[in-house]
């Protein structure tokens, strides 16, 4: 989903499934940028649909730093992380939402961080012209937080 920003304080809405509850109370929040009429495709009712609000709370997380062995970071909690894509246009695209950060993880087969630059240069296959140059940011990984603001 566009964004208007990565800096954190950024908010935004959008809809999500809404699983339950977790330990502390919390929402479980999954399936998000759902659409109602597709819900069964995602094995959801409609009725399970939620407006969200959601905040960056952390930009530019370094999760290997998180995952350390030592690290004091809780990496069962229930904490929902996203991916940011920088895109040529220059806006913003969340994806990748997952309530833990091990789940979060698993979707980057060399983990998150690699991806936040560009590693080679990246040239428009067309004119040949380069439009990335190694070491240009290409994404991050950010840390969010939801409120559900509406029930279906």
């Amino acid at each position: 989903m566009k964004i208007s920003s990565y800096k954190k304080g950024t908010t935004f809405e959008c809809l999500c499934a809404h699983k339950g509850v977790v330990r502390d109370g919390r929402p479980f929040l999954d399936s998000f940028g759902i659409i109602p009429k597709f819900a069964s495709m995602y094995g959801r009712k409609p009725e399970d649909i939620v407006t969200v609000r959601g905040t960056i709370i952390e930009e530019d997380v370094i999760v290997k730093e998180l995952l350390k062995h030592d690290s004091p970071y809780d990496s069962n909690a229930h904490d929902y992380f996203g991916w940011i894509d920088f895109e040529d246009d220059g806006s913003y695209n969340l994806r990748m939402i997952y309530g833990n950060i091990k789940l979060y993880y698993m979707c980057f087969p060399n983990g998150p961080d690699i991806g936040r630059f560009y590693c080679n240069d990246v040239k428009d296959i067309k004119t040949w012209k380069i439009i990335h140059k190694a070491g240009d940011r290409r994404g991050m990984t950010v840390r969010l937080e939801f409120e559900i603001i509406k029930k279906s």
